[in-house]
């Protein structure tokens, strides 16, 4: 008879074979940075709404999110206002001029908008750092996955985990990336629809669950869930509606669709489908875990491979905790790819070599970007190892710094010409700081820290600095608004 183990490496392998060889076709097709950063600028609606899936469903959102949605509640939880808040500030604000403009980064658009390298550069730090951050609770959930799967140790988990994702996205860059999201769209959808009928059968349907779940965890259903105040409930949608619009891996892929009008209409499609996947994936499997295998697990994050391997047969388990790893890797393959531009493109090619006149050919710069690829995973692989805050907690305050660093720059210096290259700055890093502090208070479990999640006061200081500082300085120089505003070319 073969074990779950045998089963559950037979199905991992298989996939892992899929991606690989994706990887390696896709890295025939790189020939410049455009190549590997932006994919030649090619991808159609179908493309483009499974990348964007892809950027918002992840092993992170699934596992961490069923089990923040049991230990919080529900309700609380769910960002479906701030999600499609945010999104449509990039469908009505962002993604036409983004696409236009040409871009491969988000810290390009700092630099040449503002017409400074000085933003580009610190611009290129807070997307490399947030995005390690946020790389580590990807790949620790990625890692909870394996162990269940593989019957593994958590350690191999995040080591084999990394070596995956690192060696396909070094190989074939955003292209890479793409191909084996739409693979990983397949597998992940795959499993959550051989998973409803277990939970249907041993939880019941929604009005079953809810009553169920209000029996073990009075509150669950709330509006406020277990343990929130108003104030951390109203500051966690804002944050969310922050850095679904500022989300560094979603919105730089608006640079590789075919035109602006693919860019922007591939987002309502993304918002219906991604409210179907919160809606099974955290709220109803948030409730299942509460119910039925709370008792049994050491952190939340656990709680939905439990969930898993509890109810359903070994090789039914093995195909689903397969399509959740992933998801892992669908955001986090995104992120490894964001964070190397930052390096190599933005500061190496862009702040560094270029305004010094350094000229090397493209061939250079796709190895350098491999390299810091590999290192920035090796980076996120060993930030994994030590036992940290919930995954989606991780995950917020990643989002969180960027929204502070990006919201009021992005949106209203994308619109207004009057935004000022020092107003940017000076928003930008007062937003960072005030985050990075109030998290520490938060991690620190200081009073005052605890009112509003950090996002809050870093992007309320952002948003009145900008203000205050543009009334008193000049709008950046004419030959870099006119890239932005077309009523300035002559």
């Amino acid at each position: 008879m073969i074990d779950a183990a045998t089963i559950g490496l037979a199905i991992f392998v298989f996939y892992f074979v899929v991606v690989l060889t994706l990887g390696l076709v896709a890295a025939r097709y790189q020939r410049s940075s455009e190549d590997f950063w932006v994919a030649g600028r090619r991808f159609g609606l179908p493309i483009m709404v499974m990348a964007n899936m892809a950027a918002i469903m992840n092993g992170g959102a699934l596992i961490s999110g069923a089990g923040y949605a049991a230990r919080f509640g529900g309700v609380a939880i769910l960002p479906f206002f701030g999600f499609a808040a945010g999104i449509a500030i990039i469908f009505f604000a962002i993604a036409k001029k983004l696409r236009e403009y040409g871009g491969i980064t988000l810290p390009d658009y700092m630099g040449d908008r503002f017409a400074s390298n000085g933003l580009r550069a610190w611009s290129a730090v807070i997307v490399a750092g947030s995005s390690i951050i946020y790389l580590i609770a990807q790949i620790r959930g990625m890692a909870f996955v394996l162990e269940s799967l593989l019957h593994i140790s958590f350690f191999s988990g995040l080591a084999l985990g990394t070596v995956i994702f690192v060696a396909y996205v070094a190989l074939g860059g955003l292209l890479a990336v793409v191909w084996t999201n739409i693979a990983q769209f397949i597998f992940l959808w795959i499993g959550l629809l051989v998973l409803a009928p277990a939970m249907l059968e041993n939880l019941g349907g929604w009005y079953d669950m809810l009553e169920k779940v209000e029996v073990v965890a009075p509150g669950w259903t709330s509006m406020k869930g277990l343990e929130w105040s108003w104030g951390y409930l109203i500051s966690w949608h804002v944050v969310w509606c922050v850095a679904y619009c500022t989300r560094v891996e979603l919105v730089t892929k608006m640079y590789a669709a075919r035109d602006h009008r693919i860019a922007r209409y591939s987002l309502p499609i993304t918002v219906l489908l991604v409210i179907v996947f919160l809606t099974f994936g955290n709220f109803y499997l948030g409730a299942a875990a509460r119910v039925l295998v709370w008792d049994g697990v050491r952190t939340p994050d656990q709680a939905f491979p439990l969930l898993v391997t509890t109810y359903l047969t070994p090789v039914v388990a093995a195909f689903v905790l397969t399509g959740i790893a992933s998801a892992a890797m669908s955001t986090t393959d995104s992120l490894l790819l964001m964070s190397g531009s930052a390096v190599a493109h933005d500061i190496v090619r862009k702040c560094i070599h270029e305004p010094r006149g350094i000229r090397h050919d493209e061939s250079y710069y796709l190895r350098l970007s491999r390299i810091s690829i590999v290192a920035i995973g090796a980076i996120a692989f060993v930030g994994a190892i030590p036992d940290v805050a919930l995954l989606l907690r991780i995950v917020s305050f990643a989002v969180a710094i960027l929204g502070a660093c990006f919201f009021f720059p992005l949106v209203i210096g994308m619109n207004c010409r009057r935004i000022s290259r020092e107003a940017a700055i000076a928003s930008s890093v007062s937003g960072v700081v005030v985050t990075v502090v109030w998290m520490t208070g938060t991690l620190c479990h200081a009073e005052w820290a605890l009112t509003f999640h950090p996002g809050l006061p870093g992007l309320v200081t952002s948003g009145i600095v900008m203000f205050a500082v543009t009334l008193v300085t000049r709008p950046a120089p004419a030959t870099a608004l006119a890239r932005f505003f077309p009523e300035l070319r002559t």
